[in-house]
């Protein structure tokens, strides 16, 4: 009978929480459970910029790869190993969900890209003027 107040839990209806299981043994110690005992409330992290993703847009960004293999032939070519390494991380860091990782893996492969590329120009230079003096000598 109810005169208004709502019925009390039925058996097994206590502590349903995420990690309780009712009839179950009891909490284990903080340092099996990474400092919070399964059935009891665990507080939200606190907000900062490593706790939030954005949500992932339609394409994983421009890793930049043939900048560094370009960068790589000319002139700068550490740069461009280094770039090529950064823009190679950038579609297994999109693949496993960490997009800012990702953003930040081809930012840094498109600055050392661009960087590198601007070596690889002298070498193009430099082998273009060896072409012409040996055609020069040949046919001039």
């Amino acid at each position: 009978m109810s005169h208004g107040f709502p019925e009390p839990p039925g058996p097994g209806e206590y502590g349903h929480h995420p990690g309780f299981v009712p009839g179950g043994p009891g909490p284990i110690g903080p340092e099996a459970t990474g400092g919070y005992h399964p059935g009891y409330y665990r507080p939200a992290p606190p907000p900062g910029p490593h706790y939030h993703q954005p949500v992932a847009p339609e394409e994983p960004p421009k890793s930049y790869v043939v900048h560094n293999i370009l960068g790589i032939i000319g002139c700068l070519s550490v740069l461009g190993i280094i770039g090529l390494i950064f823009g190679l991380q950038v579609s297994s860091k999109w693949r496993m969900g960490d997009y800012v990782g990702a953003h930040s893996n081809a930012r840094t492969a498109k600055i050392l890209g661009i960087i590198s590329l601007i070596g690889f120009v002298p070498a193009v230079l430099y082998v273009l003027f060896i072409l012409f003096g040996i055609l020069f000598a040949i046919f001039g």
